[in-house]
């Protein structure tokens, strides 16, 4: 049976700790390994194959089952796609992996490897809490690009590497520096180097790790809120992007990004309950060693709802142009930077739903892909869809979007732990292009039909319609 009260929201507030005593009453969730490899075909839905992947044989691709969610979703330069999922704390993850093009039949949302569980420690899966992924931007030794994957592990992170496309991977169960944490980004840079950020439970800060082994040991560096500023305790993180493409000015360094929302003034040492209604970048131009927060002053038109609605999103394009997207639960924005975040440009509403909630954003050589859970309905009969919207330009302005799969139907709760029901949607989303801009998209889905109790990960490439480009890989 899924533990979805295992989920994080991310959000300051401590619901790490409580996920924790939950998470050690209860057994790991398991795969169905009675499920056939296969027994479900894809589907299309507006030029998109997708389908659930299975999760009952190593090694074996094919639609089927799972009981995973949350997933990460990225393509490596040799167009190499790796989607990861999770179990819940104590759970364990997911991965599926297979080099894939879009834009053709070919293409579909069965061609997945199943590859078991990459953070299990001794074949348990003791992580499973939150989960994220990141490729190498640059070949190792060996000839591949290196794979990390992030797994929340009870009162710490583990990460698993892989250096031979994910058939195999070794492991820090639990990374050192880490005290009690919520929400884990990962990201890489070069063949060895990678970044590892996370909600310290103990500060509220956003701490910051470096490796420079191929994830083998974490130091923390940095954090990316100074220790006296008001947004310490008032922040929910979002993902933590670099950028390989455009040369710090720093000697060896590199442009480093870590979104978050928080308030847009200092609401007080007495507040309990402030509105994040401005989103932040903080950034750093020598690999993670040191961080300036830049405010987007024109997200607060729009944020006097609350902007921390799971999660802050930014990413970067080739030519170092940064997009952000924010979600007020009504409504997904966009926000564009040339300048590493010092200045800023706002979108009007992007989503054409009522209510649309967890962007996802790929920011491209010739465009942006951009991904949302939205729905016209409301309450128990609401039918929640993913949405998939195109910008062709390096512009907030001139999108299109179409309407893909209905994945679930009813309320949704944001509250992690606290939520007692409306969780199938969960707190994460992806999506990334290959190397012809073609989209591969992965979401959460209600197992095993619409308003069911439980979750599963399903994954979509782009057959038809237009590509935009490359991404920052």
């Amino acid at each position: 049976m899924r533990f979805l009260t295992s989920r994080r929201t991310g959000r300051a507030g401590g619901t790490a700790l409580s996920a924790f005593m939950l998470a050690v009453m209860v057994a790991p969730a398991s795969a169905d390994a009675t499920t056939a490899v296969g027994a479900v075909g894809a589907s299309s839905v507006g030029g998109f194959s997708y389908g659930q992947m299975q999760s009952a044989a190593v090694d074996a691709s094919g639609c089927g089952t799972n009981q995973a969610g949350e997933p990460s979703l990225h393509v490596s330069r040799g167009n190499l796609v790796e989607l990861g999922s999770e179990d819940g704390l104590g759970g364990g993850s997911q991965l599926w992996r297979a080099p894939q093009l879009g834009g053709s039949t070919a293409a579909t949302g069965c061609a997945l490897v199943y590859g078991g569980q990459p953070n299990a420690v001794s074949g348990v899966g003791a992580s499973g809490g939150d989960i994220d992924t990141a490729f190498a931007s640059a070949k190792g030794a060996n000839g591949t690009y290196r794979l990390y994957v992030a797994s929340l592990n009870l009162g710490s992170i583990n990460v698993a590497t892989s250096v031979d496309d994910g058939k195999t991977f070794t492991q820090t169960p639990v990374q050192a520096g880490v005290p009690v944490d919520d929400r884990e980004w990962i990201a890489a840079y070069g063949a060895d180097t990678s970044l590892l950020s996370y909600h310290d439970i103990t500060t509220n800060n956003i701490d910051v790790l470096r490796s420079d082994n191929g994830g083998a040991l974490y130091t923390q560096t940095s954090t990316a809120i100074p220790a006296t500023d008001y947004k310490v305790s008032n922040n929910q993180l979002g993902n933590l992007v670099i950028d390989h493409r455009n040369a710090s000015p720093t000697p060896g360094g590199f442009w480093a990004y870590q979104s978050f929302v928080a308030p847009s003034k200092d609401p007080g040492a007495t507040s309990t309950s402030a509105t994040y209604d401005e989103a932040f970048l903080a950034v750093s131009s020598d690999g993670g060693h040191t961080w300036t927060d830049r405010p987007i002053p024109c997200t607060t038109a729009f944020g006097s709802s609350g902007l921390n609605h799971q999660f802050p999103n930014v990413s970067v394009a080739p030519n170092g142009t940064l997009l952000y997207t924010v979600s007020n639960d009504n409504a997904v924005y966009v926000a564009e930077s040339g300048d590493h975040g010092s200045t800023w440009t706002c979108s009007g509403r992007i989503s054409v739903t009522t209510r649309a909630v967890e962007p996802w954003i790929v920011a491209t050589s010739a465009g942006e892909d951009l991904v949302y859970y939205g729905t016209n309905g409301t309450g128990p009969s609401a039918v929640w869809s993913v949405y998939f919207a195109q910008n062709t330009k390096q512009t907030v302005s001139g999108w299109k979007t179409k309407q893909l799969m209905a994945v679930h139907q009813g309320d949704t709760c944001e509250g992690g732990v606290s939520c007692t029901g409306g969780r199938q949607l969960l707190d994460d989303f992806a999506v990334d292009t290959d190397r012809s801009g073609w989209a591969h998209i992965a979401y959460s889905h209600d197992s095993p039909d619409l308003g069911g109790a439980g979750s599963y990960t399903g994954y979509a490439v782009q057959q038809s319609g237009t590509p935009v480009g490359y991404p920052n890989s």
